[in-house]
């Protein structure tokens, strides 16, 4: 920033105690009556907290949480910062109890100049520009998102269509991550030959074609080993025939990779019309020379539909379950009625409350179904998918199936505490039923020995 006077100055944005946001202006020539520049004074005040303090020995001022009160002599290592900027690099070198070094190492070229040297450095200052490239795993302007009318030719999102765009690339990044992960954990001889994706409650399909077109240009059309080339189907599932019509029209249009999308109007507990079949297991004992990395989404699907969903998976042996779970009412009206019998409880001080027993109800039906699917044998992830200022539903519960299998006394002591943990959590909420939990004929009443009768994994469960 070039003030009246033509000075330029550095402005810098602290936050102190993760809450207060504190703006400075820090000159870049050194000061006329100091030995160092603004600049380096204030990078000073906030790498040094690397070095375990937490007040600026110079000016007395309190120091950022950069750094942890318990850490000495630079234990956490940042010795070192860079400040790029249109004028060139800035290095910051600081050594414990030494004066730091704050240095401009390459000098801004002038366009003007005609050699082919002068040319090239400039050149190579052009990427400090302020409206860098995101790193991105989808192409903002791609045409699929322009037909959706997510964004334009020049990648801009469409007015109002922001947090729909950031919620695209956030979802692809997050399933790009487990279908690698999931990926890393076979030999070379069975990486999946096939990618099978069903998006039940699929919507618009947002997130359908965001998906589809990321997993097609990743792992679409390779060739393995055994002569077997690589593809990605997908089908999106929703329950508005009008809708179906209008998405599968613009899959038509859109040709190429999108000929292996489509959708088909139903419910979650409509499985006739998918394409993983009844069961597959069975086509895991074929020897069909195909080997599918299959993958469950549910978002957003209200109540016990997530549970529908995720029993759906788990009975067709998907190899990733992803769900973002919304409206779980099943269990308020047990806490309600468990709280009201019992105002002694241990938590009565929170759950007397409303809101918080509206929010005790979500956090436990999503802590049981993580449970639920770790008996099922899925490694299980619960976090926060995007903002909350995109989507007030914005948990997400991620599941990979365990292809490292322990031994039996192992596995026995680990479904048996599991199992434990899930009947000492529904007590405490004074939790009787709960929807996953019954089809997959898991007891969660204390002292309950009795089996509900397992539901056949070649249907879903009857509503």
């Amino acid at each position: 920033v070039d003030d009246a006077l033509g000075v330029l100055h550095v402005q810098a944005t602290i936050k102190y105690h993760l809450a207060t946001d504190l703006a400075k202006n820090w000159r870049v020539d050194k000061h006329p009556k100091s030995e160092q520049t603004e600049v380096e004074e204030g990078l000073r005040q906030l790498f040094v907290t690397a070095m375990g303090n937490t007040i600026d020995e110079n000016s007395g001022a309190p120091l950022s949480e950069w750094g942890s009160q318990n850490i000495i002599n630079g234990e956490l290592g940042i010795l070192s910062g860079e400040l790029s900027t249109s004028d060139g690099l800035y290095k910051l070198q600081l050594q414990p109890h030494h004066k730091a070094s704050f240095r401009l190492t390459k000098k801004k070229i002038k366009t003007s100049q005609k050699n082919d040297k002068d040319g090239e450095e400039a050149k190579d200052l052009s990427h400090l520009s302020h409206d860098r490239s995101k790193n991105v795993p989808l192409s903002p302007s791609s045409e699929f998102l322009q037909k959706l009318g997510v964004s334009n030719a020049d990648g801009k999102p469409v007015i109002g269509m922001s947090s729909k765009l950031r919620q695209c690339q956030k979802f692809v990044e997050t399933v790009g991550n487990l279908v690698d992960n999931a990926g890393s954990s076979r030999s070379s001889t069975s990486s999946p030959t096939k990618i099978r994706v069903i998006d039940m409650g699929c919507g618009r399909g947002y997130l359908t074609f965001s998906l589809h077109s990321y997993l097609s240009k990743k792992f679409g059309s390779s060739m393995h080993d055994n002569g077997v080339r690589s593809s990605v189907e997908t089908q999106g599932i929703d329950r508005r025939p009008k809708l179906i019509e209008e998405i599968n029209g613009i899959t038509r249009e859109l040709g190429g990779e999108f000929d292996n999308l489509n959708f088909v109007t139903g419910s979650i507990g409509e499985t006739r019309d998918s394409f993983f079949g009844d069961d597959k297991l069975k086509q895991n004992s074929e020897s069909n020379n195909v080997n599918s990395l299959d993958i469950l989404i549910a978002l957003h699907a209200c109540d016990t539909a997530t549970d529908d969903a995720i029993w759906f998976a788990i009975g067709r042996d998907a190899d990733i379950i992803v769900t973002a779970p919304c409206c779980q009412h099943e269990l308020r009206p047990q806490i309600d009625d468990h709280t009201a019998n019992n105002p002694n409880h241990s938590l009565g001080e929170v759950l007397r409350h409303a809101i918080y027993r509206e929010r005790a109800t979500e956090t436990v039906t999503d802590a049981m179904r993580s449970i639920l699917l770790e008996i099922a044998g899925y490694d299980t992830q619960v976090f926060e998918f995007i903002g909350g200022e995109h989507t007030a539903k914005n948990v997400m519960i991620t599941a990979t199936k365990v292809k490292k299998q322990r031994g039996e006394k192992e596995q026995e002591a680990f479904l048996r505490e599991r199992r434990r943990r899930l009947v000492d959590l529904a007590q405490l909420y004074g939790i009787k039923r709960q929807r996953l939990a019954m089809v997959m004929g898991e007891s969660i009443v204390l002292g309950d020995s009795s089996k509900a009768a397992r539901v056949n994994i070649s249907g879903m469960p009857q509503l």
